[in-house]
């Protein structure tokens, strides 16, 4: 029986494995409560702000919603300092990558995304017909030597999560700098920031402060983490004119939902849940690295609201007896990181349940 013949490139594409939910491994291991520290969700959940105004929203959810997001947009706008003509708002910042490689890859293009990173550039590119070129890493930090040395005739974009996502490192404003000025004008530079709220290094950079100045260059943010809206999706790039115009020719007429925008809208309003979320995250980091350190387990300092910790080849049983304990982590294969596991920051209780549970099963 004949069938419709998809893309030959669609059988080359990774499919994307999320982290573990809470229902899956209670039902696996019968574990009444699991604590989940595997998807870098924000444990104090979402602004009151944000849920008071999805209730609100929800007496006209029968209606369409603002195909331009305008008044997410504003907020937005305001919370990352720029223009609101120079924002799109998407469903999450993956809809984002999504707009900008339909927009901009055609099979036979070369994206160069880094060896040990976020998958869904790779995913999202590929289903473009792309090839991916990757770059080295360096101590689980982004190379740019090395990416500059990747860059070719071909080379259409380069993806750049700074933070990176899953190592937590980061580019200091003078690597970002030189790799921006290194790259061609023809070629579009992507820098996903979903983690930079949470970098307190001094020498952090924004690539927001470029975006006008630099007609290929994009920035992605969402409020999945530091905003603790990953269940509703919003996420916005902001880049040139040029940039969003050719975006906006393709994005769907009501990507973002009604009560996303007006959750999305209030949490970004609201400086006092961001500031709570950002002293517990690095309260936590600093208590996970001295917890680590007692026990003995190197681990990646990290800009972003998770830590890498190497616990050595004995990873896959400790993450599956930690499973057992209904304690949740990310064990990521296939990137170089099979000896570590990701641990998302939780509860300070939360934290400090799964340092005990780790400290038994080894």
């Amino acid at each position: 029986m004949k069938t419709v013949e998809p893309n030959g490139w669609v059988f080359t594409i990774p499919e994307y494995v999320p982290g573990r939910s809470k229902e899956e491994i209670a039902r696996q291991y019968g574990t009444a409560n699991p604590i989940k520290l595997a998807s870098n969700e924000n444990p104090l959940g979402a602004s009151p702000k944000a849920l008071d105004a999805i209730r609100e929203a929800m007496a006209v959810s029968h209606l369409y919603p603002d195909p331009a997001s305008r008044n997410l947009r504003t907020a937005a706008a305001r919370f990352f300092g720029c223009n609101v003509e120079d924002i799109v708002a998407g469903n999450g910042s993956d809809e984002i990558i999504d707009l900008i490689c339909r927009a901009y890859l055609k099979p036979g293009d070369e994206v160069i995304i880094p060896s040990c990173t976020f998958s869904y550039y790779r995913i999202a590119s590929l289903a473009c017909g792309a090839q991916i070129v990757a770059s080295p890493m360096k101590d689980h930090c982004i190379d740019i030597t090395g990416i500059e040395a990747a860059l070719s005739p071909k080379t259409k974009g380069i993806f750049i999560a700074n933070p990176n996502n899953p190592t937590g490192t980061y580019l200091k404003g003078v690597e970002l700098l030189s790799l921006v000025n290194a790259v061609p004008e023809n070629v579009l530079v992507v820098i996903d920031e979903a983690y930079g709220a949470f970098a307190r290094a001094n020498d952090y950079l924004s690539a927001l402060s470029l975006t006008q100045s630099r007609s290929n260059l994009i920035t992605i943010h969402t409020l999945s983490k530091s905003h603790g809206l990953a269940g509703l999706r919003v996420g916005f790039g902001i880049a040139s004119k040029e940039i969003l115009a050719t975006m906006l020719r393709i994005k769907p007429p009501f990507n973002v939902n009604i009560l996303a925008q007006k959750a999305g809208e209030e949490a970004l309003n609201d400086d006092i849940f961001l500031k709570k979320t950002l002293s517990n995250t690095w309260d936590s980091l600093d208590s996970f690295y001295a917890s680590f350190e007692r026990l003995g387990l190197s681990f990646v300092r990290s800009q972003t609201n998770f830590v890498l910790v190497h616990i050595g080849k004995d990873s896959p049983r400790v993450y599956e007896e930690l499973l057992k304990r209904g304690i949740i982590t990310r064990y990521i294969t296939n990137i170089g990181l099979d000896e570590y596991l990701r641990v998302s920051i939780g509860l300070p209780k939360e934290n400090s349940v799964f340092i005990d549970a780790l400290e038994e099963v080894l």
